[in-house]
């Protein structure tokens, strides 16, 4: 479990939401507290929305443009960590000590992560109506377990111990919940050697420019874990 704290402005937010609205958001945060440091809830990414254009943030359908951007945030997150451990310069080093069948295999699985993780033929295909159905539905969940098989198949050849990444890093991250209206969203960081969560804002999904939030946000917790903010247990919210 993780300790959960909240900034004054978190808290000034939630005293504000009638009885659903928190009832919601304290349901989101037990989420976060029972998952524990090891595990990130469905939703959370540390890509952070800045901007929302209204002709891709309405989520109606299932399977419209706009989930189909919410899941992308999610895979891509996870295949960008696995990449970075990739091509950290321990891992590089190691690959000049493997038979070139090895290294082969390794370089493989690293181009097919890449090839994966490419945005471009995607959303290009989406864009265009994508007419004969070459870009199918993301499912980060299978997405990532396919990259998820492709990076431990490339930890084993290499010789280093099969762990996944980690959950959460000490970056920012969002926790998004669309449906049912109205759209809100937390943003919050995990400080995993402290087993401790800063929720540092919340807000409604409701307009087009989110950037000043963000930036806000990312001061705050750069502030909380300097040691020079003020945060409060959950239990005060109300």
């Amino acid at each position: 479990m993780l300790q959960l704290l909240t900034t004054d402005a978190f808290a000034e937010w939630f005293a504000a939401l009638d009885d659903k609205a928190a009832e919601d958001v304290a349901t989101a945060l037990d989420v976060v507290e029972q998952l524990g440091p090891t595990q990130a809830p469905v939703g959370s990414r540390e890509s952070l929305l800045w901007y929302e254009h209204p002709s891709v943030s309405r989520f109606q359908s299932s399977d419209s443009l706009d989930w189909d951007l919410e899941a992308w945030g999610c895979f891509r997150d996870y295949a960008k960590q696995v990449l970075e451990k990739l091509e950290s310069a321990r891992f590089a080093s190691r690959l000049w000590h493997l038979d070139p069948k090895q290294a082969a295999a390794v370089l493989k699985s690293i181009r097919e992560i890449k090839n994966a993780t490419d945005p471009r033929l995607r959303w290009a295909l989406k864009l265009a109506g994508d007419p004969f159905g070459l870009a199918g539905k993301v499912r980060p969940e299978d997405a990532c377990a396919e990259v998820r098989r492709m990076y431990f198949a490339a930890l084993e050849a290499a010789g280093f111990k099969v762990t996944d990444v980690p959950a959460h890093s000490l970056a920012l991250r969002e926790l998004s919940r669309r449906v049912p209206a109205p759209a809100f969203r937390l943003l919050y960081g995990v400080n995993v050697g402290r087993e401790t969560a800063l929720f540092v804002l919340g807000e409604w999904l409701d307009r087009s420019f989110y950037g000043d939030s963000v930036r806000r946000a990312e001061r705050m917790w750069k502030q909380f874990l300097d040691g020079q903010l003020r945060a409060v247990e959950p239990a005060q919210l109300r």
